[in-house]
């Protein structure tokens, strides 16, 4: 017997995509009309394509990723397309901060769609009142100076990585209206 499971679009399926992670959660995929229940989300995963929101999917519980997860996905996940799914959450000790979990892309991933993710996030400390976004960077591909571009300082120092954070504290980064239309966020 077939699940009627839909096989179009892989890494789309709550089955399949986020399991039970994000089980019985809606995915959010209009942003302006959308608001309230991104606010109220602790956790989820930004999935955009060719430049564009796809979808934000919720989960009850944060991504917990790590480099065995990194060399999973790179030998046998890999993205297939112009594609990113960006994982976040708020901490439970600090709920005024969001946390840049786990950055999945392939190597056909352009640089407005991983772009357009980061946005989206911005969007979400927006609707949350987040004072901060902070970020562990373990690609070497993501260099400094793209990070200081789109706001991103260098944070603790003396921690082994390179660790990253945004401060907001209610002054949240104007999105150019061709993105915003673009990414559903009004």
């Amino acid at each position: 017997m077939d699940l009627a499971l839909d096989q179009r679009g892989i890494g789309n399926r709550w089955s399949l995509a986020t399991g039970l992670a994000g089980w019985g959660l809606p995915p959010v995929t209009h942003v302006g009309r959308q608001r309230v229940l991104l606010a109220n989300r602790r956790a989820g995963r930004i999935v955009t394509q060719s430049g564009r929101l796809h979808a934000v999917y919720g989960r009850w519980w944060p991504h917990a990723g790590n480099m065995l997860q990194v060399q999973w996905d790179l030998l046998f996940r890999t993205v297939p397309g112009d594609r990113c799914e960006l994982f976040f959450h708020a901490p439970l000790s600090c709920p005024n901060f969001l946390t840049l979990d786990y950055v999945h892309s392939g190597p056909a991933t352009s640089l407005s769609t991983f772009y357009a993710a980061t946005l989206v996030l911005d969007e979400i400390a927006k609707l949350k009142q987040a004072s901060a976004i902070v970020c562990h960077v373990t690609n070497p591909r993501i260099s400094n100076r793209l990070l200081e571009r789109w706001g991103w300082q260098a944070h603790c120092p003396n921690w082994k990585g390179r660790h990253f954070i945004k401060r907001l504290y209610g002054e949240y980064a104007q999105i150019p209206a061709q993105w915003r239309a673009r990414l559903t966020l009004d």
